[in-house]
């Protein structure tokens, strides 16, 4: 591949002079996050990640924009990274976390005006604090801290039940003595205020490792501090719960349930726990959607939600006394796959992040409509725009929602990109991008990357198979027990489609993804030769030895449906590892070097594998990384990495 295509602009729509960007020009873009709206609605701050030139990872900062429109403006000012932004009850004050620019120093609560000003530390924890929250009367902010002392790592010991628990704490906003609410001996994943500001509703556990988020309760405690009321009684490694919102009269607690892969991630069911009983309610039995956010409207009647709805992401509400759900928009695609809203309290404003296709993210606004025959609707007003350049100069490249048969009858929804250039006159060579998780989707928001797929000449195929979102928790649930099977048939069956429909080169077709995308991408090589190239970012190849060395041990224990001792047989049945003598695919493989849930091990033993084949094969190992890369000349290096192996083997 020439160094053209590498760095660009490697061509012009002379239709109207658009350009393709370079990889440079897609990294250093803005992105906003974490919105947060005022309870008057007047205010919204959020969070902007932006690249400095002498800086290997992204900044944030915190800016605000009226929501009567205006130019957005930033707020904080810190040595390092400003985040979490979150408006006091009375809408005078901002809390926010801040890290110092020393390399020991830990995030910590600062409150600053809301017109600006100096900010002023609140309080000072050892190893810092994340996830604020006001409680509603203002009295005191909520924050999750690591309790105990940092373990030494010369030797790094490993005990069972001897880790740091993320504890939750209060502060009064004008007092610097944090005081402990949950006693030590739990962990707590999410939690929220409940109206009063009384009590917290936890989604909580005993164990302190990240496995232990699959293991984990709804419960609740007292402000004040004590003993942790357990509410739930999930089976372990069965269920998980997130989204928790207290009903306003404060006797039942709605949320979000389904069986998930990551730690911190959801969309399924939404269910109404009785505080009274402690038995909870599916509110939402068989619908075909994933809902990922919940808040309660004032009536107590009716619920506000988000889901994922196969590519897109809807936003509706839910009659709680008959189960009724309805859509209020149906494509307005918000944060990734897990759209959320920041609402006030009477539900009649939010703020979110949207973005399209052919637009970069930008914070919105939404209101609440009523029309002439008494049906709701929202409207969306634009609220920023953080990358100006890119929306008019980088030429457009639209998505297409495409939907199929599986092998088994089942209809798959995809996202399919057409290439911006074409390299010959024949059909375009496929590239087949796989998401992780498997709990996740691909949804039709700003491309990004993808850029550089198209300007390679490549099509684009994204499949939400199988485990993914945005089709109910039946589908999502399809892939457990089953991994490696109707997921990858999905895809196949996809890439059968396009050759059908004469959409692209059935002959030259490339796979890849990161994470559960990397694992598919590895098991597909070792089932099929139907690939020119393969990707392999930090992907499973041995679930043996991924479960001894993972921070998320359950998590192959809940997708495969099996214990590793009891049922050996099913670890090795489904690892790329155990067919990696049949695999003649050129397969690039990248991982991060600190990849905690992933480890770098599974990398190593896929690349030794196909080595000993004398497979075509490249590994790249990224110092510092975890499960995924952040540093600006890592990700310049992978992508062009991968750029690179494509011209050469398709």
């Amino acid at each position: 591949m020439n160094d053209s295509t590498l760095h660009g602009p490697q061509s012009v729509d002379t239709n109207n002079q658009r350009i393709l960007p370079t990889l440079e020009a897609l990294l250093d873009m803005r992105f906003p996050a974490a919105v947060h709206l005022a309870p008057d609605g007047k205010r919204i701050a959020f969070e902007v990640w932006m690249r400095e030139p002498d800086q290997p990872k992204p900044r944030g900062r915190i800016w605000t924009v009226d929501t009567t429109g205006g130019e957005p403006q930033p707020l904080t000012a810190g040595k390092k990274d400003d985040s979490c932004p979150r408006w006091s009850p009375d809408g005078t004050r901002v809390a926010f976390i801040s890290t110092g620019e020393g390399e020991k120093d830990k995030p910590q609560l600062h409150i600053i005006a809301a017109n600006g000003g100096e900010a002023k530390q609140i309080c000072a924890l050892p190893d810092g604090v994340s996830e604020l929250a006001w409680a509603p009367d203002g009295s005191r902010i909520a924050f999750i801290s690591l309790a105990g002392d940092e373990p030494e790592d010369d030797p790094k010991v490993f005990t069972p039940g001897n880790g740091r628990h993320r504890r939750l704490w209060t502060v009064r906003p004008d007092y610097d003595i944090p005081e402990p609410v949950t006693p030590d001996g739990v962990t707590v994943w999410e939690y929220v205020w409940s109206p009063d500001s009384k009590q917290l509703a936890l989604y909580y556990s005993h164990g302190s490792e990240t496995t232990d988020w699959y293991r984990s309760q709804i419960g609740i405690v007292a402000a004040s501090g004590g003993a942790v009321r357990r509410l739930t009684q999930f089976a372990p490694v069965s269920r998980q719960a997130c989204a928790l919102s207290w009903s306003p009269d404060g006797k039942h607690i709605a949320y979000v349930s389904g069986r998930w892969s990551d730690p911190g991630r959801g969309g399924g069911d939404i269910y109404l726990l009785s505080l009274e009983s402690g038995k909870s309610r599916n509110l939402t039995p068989g619908i075909e959607i994933s809902a990922t956010w919940c808040a309660w409207f004032p009536d107590g009647r009716r619920v506000l939600y988000t889901a994922v709805a196969e590519v897109s992401h809807q936003v509706g509400i839910l009659d709680i006394t008959d189960g009724t759900t309805t859509a209020l928009d149906r494509t307005f695609v918000m944060q990734w796959d897990q759209p959320t809203l920041s609402p006030t309290p009477d539900l009649r404003s939010f703020a979110t992040i949207h973005s399209t296709a052919t637009q970069p993210s930008d914070v919105y606004l939404g209101t609440l409509t009523d029309s002439k025959d008494g049906t709701a609707a929202i409207e969306w007003k634009r609220l920023s725009r953080l990358n100006p350049i890119a929306e008019e100069t980088f030429v457009k490249v639209p998505n297409e929602h495409i939907r199929y048969e599986s092998v088994d009858g089942i209809l798959i929804d995809a996202l399919y990109t057409p290439p911006v250039n074409r390299k010959d006159g024949g059909l375009p060579p496929l590239y087949v991008s796989v998401h992780g998780g498997p709990s996740g989707a691909w949804c039709d928001s700003w491309g990004g990357l993808s850029f550089m797929f198209s300007a390679a000449g490549f099509a684009m195929l994204r499949v939400n198979y199988r485990g993914s979102w945005g089709r109910g928790v039946a589908f999502a649930d399809g892939v457990l027990g089953d991994m490696g099977g109707k997921d990858l048939q999905d895809i196949l069956a996809g890439i059968d489609y396009l050759v059908k429909e004469g959409r692209v080169d059935g002959d030259r077709v490339a796979i890849g993804g990161w994470s559960n995308g990397g694992y598919l991408s590895a098991w597909a090589v070792t089932q099929t030769k139907r690939f020119k190239s393969a990707t392999m970012g930090a992907g499973i190849s041995d679930w043996h030895n991924m479960h001894a060395q993972t921070n998320i041990a359950d998590a192959d224990v809940l997708l495969l449906q099996a214990d590793p001792l009891e049922n050996p047989n099913i670890y090795h049945q489904h690892s790329p590892i155990t067919f990696a003598n049949r695999v003649t695919t050129p397969t690039l493989i990248v991982h991060g070097e600190n990849d905690p849930a992933v480890p770098v091990a599974q990398a190593y033993a896929f690349y030794r594998a196909l080595r000993e084949r004398n497979v075509p094969t490249e590994l790249a190992v990224y110092p510092r990384e975890g499960h995924g890369l952040r540093e600006r000349e890592h990700l310049l290096d992978c992508i062009k990495r991968e750029l690179r192996w494509l011209e050469k083997f398709v």
